[in-house]
């Protein structure tokens, strides 16, 4: 259980020695590590913490089947261990995504974070060959969560019931995937943690994580929370742990927001790769929509060459050199990787006394 709950706010580069050494040489890598794939762009909810809200509604794209399918398959090729089915929009709204969710399933780890209003009967079959999937659920009533999610009511309920069918397959298949259900806490669902909580553990799903907000650096929606205050509900929540449940109060991450980010530059872009609905390539998933993070499209060229061109050569210097990672987003999902690596490319004294 410790080292399942200390993955959600620590790196895991060191686990990938070789790829580490490459970018400690050559200063480059020759392939991404990990990719966040969007399949459309659209969503069916309207969070009130949405940090995309600048660019969610805007386009209505939705991947070619067979483009994603040759993106996977690159990918692959590049070495890339693992793909999480996730964006701007909701990836299971793509009219085909079980089949592409599957055909990457077949070449590495694959991951999907949803919100599982979609997720039926008739599409639970694509939870067989994840490593994981996340639900996000972020109020403890419907009333609530139509509050949060800008949806009807009634879709909480659709929202459980559908991870009930995620659970029950698990158990029926006796499959591998790690089944879980995360919120973001915010003043709005504060008071429904806890309902929220004993719901899915009710359910059996293998974990519930709480997770902080943060604010995204070209969102429209700018909000703060007090955690020092909603931190009241760790205890009481962690507390619905036992030994087939987990609960992950993201402590680590509460810790960081507002904090000065201990590195002056982002490397873990090196390791991480995003690609949009539309085909666009991003140099850092959080600034996708924004050109100067552009680094291609993978309807025009492959991706190894996308990965090696010029355009992503001077993407890397101006994040190296012009780049203020003030302006970075608070929990950045590469935080923890950069923290490792700018540690690794600035060594302190005595480090050879090992």
């Amino acid at each position: 259980m410790t080292s399942f709950d200390a993955n959600f706010d620590r790196q895991k580069l060191m686990y990938h020695p070789e790829r580490v050494a490459e970018w400690m040489q050559r200063g480059v890598t020759s392939g991404p590590l990990y990719t966040e794939f969007e399949l459309c762009s659209f969503c069916n909810c309207r969070c009130v913490f949405c940090g995309v809200d600048y660019i969610v509604g805007v386009s209505h794209e939705e991947i070619d089947v067979a483009a994603a399918k040759r993106v996977l398959g690159e990918l692959a090729r590049l070495g890339n261990r693992a793909v999480m089915f996730a964006g701007h929009g909701e990836s299971l709204l793509h009219s085909r995504a079980g089949e592409i969710i599957a055909h990457g399933s077949g070449l590495m780890s694959t991951s999907v974070t949803t919100n599982g209003i979609t997720l039926d009967e008739a599409g639970v079959e694509l939870i067989d060959g994840l490593e994981w999937i996340r639900f996000s659920v972020n109020a403890g009533s419907p009333e609530s969560y139509a509050r949060v999610h800008g949806v009807s009511p009634k879709l909480f309920d659709r929202a459980l019931h559908n991870i009930e069918l995620a659970v029950r397959r698990k158990r029926e298949r006796d499959l591998d995937v790690t089944v879980g259900v995360q919120l973001v806490l915010i003043d709005e669902n504060a008071d429904s943690v806890m309902d929220l909580g004993v719901r899915v553990k009710d359910i059996g799903v293998d974990y519930f994580s709480v997770k902080p907000y943060s604010q995204h650096p070209l969102g429209k929606k700018q909000r703060t929370v007090d955690y020092d205050r909603l931190g009241e509900i760790e205890k009481p929540v962690r507390a619905l742990a036992d030994s087939s449940f987990r609960v992950i109060y993201r402590a680590g991450s509460v810790a960081k927001v507002g904090r000065e980010k201990p590195y002056k530059e982002c490397y873990g872009t090196h390791f991480l790769c995003f690609i949009s609905a539309d085909g666009d390539v991003w140099e850092c998933n959080v600034f996708a929509g924004d050109p100067r993070f552009r680094i291609g499209n993978v309807r025009e060229e492959e991706l190894a060459a996308i990965w090696t061109g010029r355009r992503r050569k001077e993407v890397l210097d101006f994040l190296h050199k012009d780049m203020e990672i003030a302006s970075c987003r608070d929990v950045c999902r590469m935080d923890e990787c950069n923290r490792y690596l700018w540690r690794l490319k600035h060594p302190w004294a005595h480090d050879d006394f090992i």
